[in-house]
């Protein structure tokens, strides 16, 4: 033990383990009475005292052997040199606090010992306490820069109150960061075990949103079956195209065709609803349609529009229910013998071109199907066009109008459609479904589809 090292303890006149006041009773009695029992599994305190002469430890061991923190004693651990202390620290991840001495096999030895605590081990819960005899080997100041200690005593500065003044922050502060590593790790625990559960229920959850886009799949297959080949529909109208893009993998829009004694059925329906519910309306509407025109053989449109009307209302039982799904749509009927073509709407028009002027014929204000008012009787009216020339015909949805994009997010508007459908009229009809395509796709942009969309344009009296 050098000079200074014989001071460690010393005060100003006072026994070493005398009070410094005249109250009596033990050292560290106050501190054990006030502090409450720790609920640690662990009996003791581990304190580890890392200096070279045997004299600091015999000392330090005397000077605490009646210290309590929170109901438990010390247990002290001993190394003679950093290298030592290194290894047992290595032993013993659960060190409290370490007193530590610069000085020892070599100038620096306590210095990188710091630093094979905080870099090597990764152990930045013991409280480091560094002590020396000989300042002027590690300067406070740049050793409490350089590297992470947590307090810095000159061993002729540390009397028996300081010591345990020293002792006892170092424990108070280890408590209170085991107690937050101990909240951390129950928190990163139960995060993990929700992660667990969120990606097990993510997991279900992908698995029946494939078996459900399967069924979706499968559903579009059989509407795709229902709908009239465009190719059978070409033979009978040459000129013709038919814009169809569904907002979802199944539509609620539907076109319908059918040749019969020598007469045209061409239609545009928009069943209430997109996906799937709109998907089982234009199921419904094509096996009505079907009985109507081709069982039934009824061929004019405003009686066609009144049966499906009563069909669809009687098949949903909407009189009984609360129901209120039906269809908007636009219906023709072209007799090319007798160079007419006739028309119904259920809310829905049909635009036509002769001699370079648009014709609008509109369909009735109420829509297939649905909520009926009290003593309302729905009759639908029949409109004729005379088709004694190249007659150029378009029906749609409300798809295509009601697409919000362009540089100020609106509407495409019906107005827009109709212009669009007018410049282009005489062009080929593959050329003009390339080109009403690529107008929605520019519109569009980057916005979402908002809606099924269809639109049909096919040419008479040629």
């Amino acid at each position: 033990m050098n000079d200074n090292d014989e001071l460690l303890f010393a005060n100003d006149g006072d026994n070493l383990f005398a009070d410094e006041d005249d109250n009596g009773g033990g050292l560290f009695a106050e501190e054990d009475g006030n502090e409450s029992s720790d609920s640690s599994s662990t009996d003791t305190w581990k304190v580890m005292i890392v200096d070279d002469e045997e004299e600091i430890h015999t000392v330090t061991r005397f000077a605490l052997s009646d210290y309590k923190y929170k109901g438990k004693h010390l247990e002290f651990i001993d190394a003679y040199t950093g290298v030592e202390a290194q290894e047992k620290l290595a032993q013993h991840d659960d060190i409290a606090v370490m007193l530590l001495d610069v000085v020892m096999e070599s100038h620096d030895a306590g210095l990188q010992t710091v630093k094979h605590v905080r870099e090597k081990l990764d152990n930045h819960f013991v409280r480091i306490i560094l002590r020396t005899g000989q300042p002027g080997q590690a300067p406070e100041e740049s050793v409490i820069t350089d590297y992470d200690i947590n307090d810095y005593k000159n061993k002729t500065e540390l009397t028996d109150k300081r010591l345990f003044t020293t002792i006892t922050t170092g424990l108070r502060s280890y408590a209170d960061i085991m107690a937050i590593e101990h909240y951390r790790q129950n928190l990163e625990k139960m995060v993990e075990e929700r992660t667990k559960t969120i990606q097990e229920q993510t997991e279900e959850l992908e698995m029946k949103n494939f078996k459900i886009i399967g069924s979706i799949n499968a559903a579009r297959r059989i509407q795709s079956a229902m709908l009239p080949q465009v190719n059978r529909i070409k033979k009978a109208l040459p000129e013709m195209f038919i814009l169809f893009r569904p907002r979802d993998i199944v539509s609620g829009d539907f076109y319908w065709f059918s040749e019969t004694a020598g007469r045209l059925f061409i239609a545009a329906i928009d069943c209430t609803g997109h996906g799937v519910p709109g998907a089982f309306m234009s199921m419904l509407g094509d096996a009505l349609l079907n009985q109507i025109v081709n069982i039934d053989e009824i061929t004019s449109p405003d009686r066609i529009l009144n049966r499906l009307h009563r069909g669809v209302r009687k098949a949903l039982k909407q009189d009984l229910t609360e129901n209120r799904d039906g269809m908007d749509m636009a219906f023709c009927m072209y007799d090319k013998q007798a160079g007419i073509l006739e028309f119904s709407g259920a809310k829905n028009p049909l635009l036509y071109v002769q001699n370079g002027e648009m014709h609008k014929v509109k369909g009735d204000k109420m829509p297939i199907g649905g909520v009926r008012n009290p003593g309302e009787e729905r009759i639908f009216t029949r409109q004729v066009v005379k088709v004694d020339q190249p007659t150029t015909c378009y029906m749609f949805s409300d798809g295509y109008a009601d697409q919000f994009g362009g540089p100020d997010n609106r509407k495409f508007m019906s107005k827009k459609l109709r212009n669009l459908l007018l410049e282009n009229h005489q062009k080929p009809f593959e050329e003009q479904q390339r080109i009403l395509e690529q107008r929605l796709d520019e519109w569009q942009g980057d916005y979402r589809q908002m809606d099924d969309i269809l639109v049909m344009g096919f040419k008479v009296g040629y």
